[in-house]
């Protein structure tokens, strides 16, 4: 059921957790300082779908599901979770938060990309012109990252990997509405999060075995804690609760908001800087995104004009 047009509380939450995520870059580059990426990773995705089937059980929500729906879910738990996570953190830790924030702020290319292989819609060639451009700012953003037009894979592997794992995060967004029109936002979350992390963990049990403990800070421990709360439980919930109401397309235009914050918050916590050619790619990238989403629509509007004359 979509929620009546204007400004109301699914686009308050969503705020919100963009600025969650926004942060949350830069505290997992803090963290990642002193936890190496898979046991960071491990943990905060443990700590997290414990949470929420510790919330799920209390509400009293249950963790049925239609026999026909369990592969289903299982598998969209894997790519959204379990691929997402792997492809993600380690992207976060080659590459800068900024650069992580803006390549991720394509989700609605790909989004729009797997509607037309579901054959869901289809792009005006306005919509197809955006999805050039968007990787044409890619190639800035990557080039700047590198320093040079000449790639390596060492180089340009965290941009790669968080650009990867973007695709995924759309498949599972895309995926995740027919299902959130049977069960609640809290009980997706929790069970495809939950499947997930049993996956994730085979992956990451070495380094949490290998952790010095006592050697963790009480800042790590702060953003690990800070990020599988708020990042992960509470944001996800927002999140498909947002798809539930609003739908894909509008859920994932909030990703437009998340590059601006986390360059600050990026500037403010690491000290990092972004020079003109990102300021341009980031420029390029949003242009490119905005032309898949809406563009045709100016080409609609003169249309309409130019035959009403």
């Amino acid at each position: 059921m979509e929620e009546p047009k204007g400004f109301g509380a699914t686009d308050i939450f969503m705020l919100l957790a963009v600025l969650c995520w926004a942060i949350n870059f830069s505290f997992i580059k803090i963290a990642l300082r002193e936890f190496s990426p898979q046991a960071f990773n491990g943990i905060r995705l443990l700590f997290a779908s414990s949470i929420l089937i510790i919330v799920l059980f209390v509400r009293g929500e249950g963790f049925s599901l239609a026999k026909s729906d369990i592969l289903k879910i299982l598998f969209l738990g894997i790519i959204g979770n379990t691929a997402f996570q792997l492809l993600f953190i380690h992207g976060l830790n080659w590459t800068t938060a900024s650069n992580t924030s803006v390549i991720m702020a394509m989700t609605p290319v790909f989004v729009a990309l797997l509607s037309v292989l579901l054959k869901q819609e289809k792009i005006h060639w306005a919509g197809w012109l955006g999805i050039v451009i968007s990787f044409i700012g890619f190639y800035f953003i990557i080039t700047e990252q590198v320093g040079t037009f000449h790639f390596s894979w060492k180089e340009m592997r965290g941009d790669l990997m968080i650009l990867i794992g973007n695709l995924f995060w759309a498949i599972h967004t895309v995926f995740s509405k027919p299902f959130l029109e049977k069960i609640s936002p809290l009980k997706w979350t929790s069970i495809t999060l939950a499947a997930g992390t049993v996956f994730y963990l085979p992956f990451a049990a070495l380094d949490i075995v290998r952790i010095q403990w006592s050697e963790i800070s009480f800042q790590a421990w702060a953003a690990l804690i800070f990020s599988g709360l708020f990042a992960i439980a509470i944001c996800y919930v927002i999140w498909y609760a947002s798809v539930r109401r609003v739908g894909n397309s509008k859920t994932a235009i909030y990703g437009y908001l998340s590059p601006i914050f986390t360059i600050l918050f990026a500037y403010l916590l690491l000290s990092e800087r972004i020079t003109l050619v990102q300021i341009g790619g980031a420029l390029i990238i949003f242009a490119g995104v905005y032309l898949t989403r809406s563009g045709y629509r100016l080409f609609e509007r003169r249309k309409a004009s130019e035959l009403s004359e």
